[in-house]
């Protein structure tokens, strides 16, 4: 990149040099050819050197100060010009007068008004070629900035439209996916209704799995919170849906202490809790079983699981784990909760902290 813009730079100067050397070789021969007359060599290098400086100073600090810093630009401009040529013209006489005297002639030059008449013509001549130079160059500037603006607001255009497509896209699916939640609630209807004529137990099993499917489908999405009963009675179906799949062999405790109505809480985070240690905890041993608490303290809600680690048990699955209910609880809750897990040995424990 570092070399292509010395390339560019590279190329600008060899034009300017080109410019210059040609435009001061055409006005050489038309001022011999027409006075007939040479004039010293530094005579020619003084005074071209200073409408060379001339040329881009008025282009790339008078213009440019006064149309892209200031209001009133052409007013500005314009003052700015009459002061410029001023010094010019002041500059120039000096020059004049210094080269005479190195000729040998000094103080000859007398400030008359056809010599401030050649001087500013002069000047205007060269200030006038910097204004046409500097148009050039800004036309040129504008059309590729014009064309960036409209290469981005078409770009944007086809951003939003691939946008749109995403979002339509993304209903579509999700219009076709409410077709299974549909179709699996009636085909575990209609399996609780043939089973549950032949074993009330597994009729029981079907039922709660088809309520806790239906509120992790309606309710995992959702930011909304739900009243703390649901949560609870979700919770509950999880515990009755496990003790029908090993009967005795499942030991849990859940306790609940304080007022726990008029409680909302977003939804699946205790279920998920509890769902943890079922598929990965010990909940077999009759000596240390399982505890599940539920307990209101003042304006703080704390619910905490504890269980012996050890075989996994394999349950209904919510599809959420531990690290994405931390990040739910912190996009719903900010600083108004904690999450802690305590590893203790044989013993694993998780609890939540709610400020309610």
């Amino acid at each position: 990149m570092r070399d292509k813009m010395d390339l560019v730079v590279k190329s600008a100067v060899f034009r300017h040099v080109v410019f210059w050397a040609l435009y001061i070789t055409y006005e050489l021969a038309f001022y011999h050819i027409n006075s007939g007359t040479r004039a010293p060599v530094i005579h020619f290098v003084v005074f071209y050197l200073l409408n060379i400086g001339l040329f881009y100073f008025n282009a790339h600090v008078i213009l440019d100060f006064a149309f892209f810093r200031t209001r009133l630009r052409f007013m500005n401009s314009a003052a700015l010009i009459i002061l410029e040529l001023t010094i010019y013209l002041f500059v120039k006489y000096v020059l004049d007068n210094m080269i005479s005297g190195i000729e040998g002639t000094p103080g000859v030059v007398k400030f008359t008004k056809q010599y401030s008449s050649y001087s500013i013509w002069r000047g205007l001549y060269f200030i006038g070629l910097s204004i046409a130079y500097w148009s050039m160059i800004y036309m040129e500037h504008f059309r590729e900035r014009n064309h960036r603006i409209t290469a981005e607001q078409l770009r944007t255009k086809a951003e939003n439209l691939e946008l749109e497509n995403r979002i339509i896209t993304v209903e579509n699916a999700f219009l076709k996916n409410q077709i299974s939640p549909h179709l699996l609630f009636n085909t575990l209807n209609f399996i609780y209704n043939d089973v549950y004529h032949k074993s009330e137990r597994a009729g029981e099993g079907v039922m709660l799995l088809s309520e806790l499917m239906r509120y992790s489908l309606v309710s995992g999405d959702s930011h909304d919170q739900v009243p703390l009963s649901d949560e609870i009675r979700q919770v509950e179906n999880l515990i009755r849906l496990c003790r029908l799949r090993f009967g005795d062999q499942v030991f849990f405790n859940f306790r609940r202490k304080g007022k726990l109505t008029g409680i909302k809480v977003i939804p699946l985070i205790f279920v998920t809790l509890v769902e943890n240690m079922i598929k990965h905890g010990d909940i077999g041993e009759e000596s240390c079983p399982a505890t599940v608490e539920l307990i209101r303290m003042d304006d703080e809600l704390i619910f905490r699981t504890s269980n012996p680690k050890g075989s996994s048990l394999p349950s209904v699955r919510t599809g959420l784990g531990l690290k994405n209910l931390e990040k739910r609880l912190h996009n719903a809750y900010e600083n108004r909760y904690r999450f802690e897990i305590a590893d203790l040995g044989d013993i694993f424990s998780a609890a939540i902290y709610l400020k309610i």
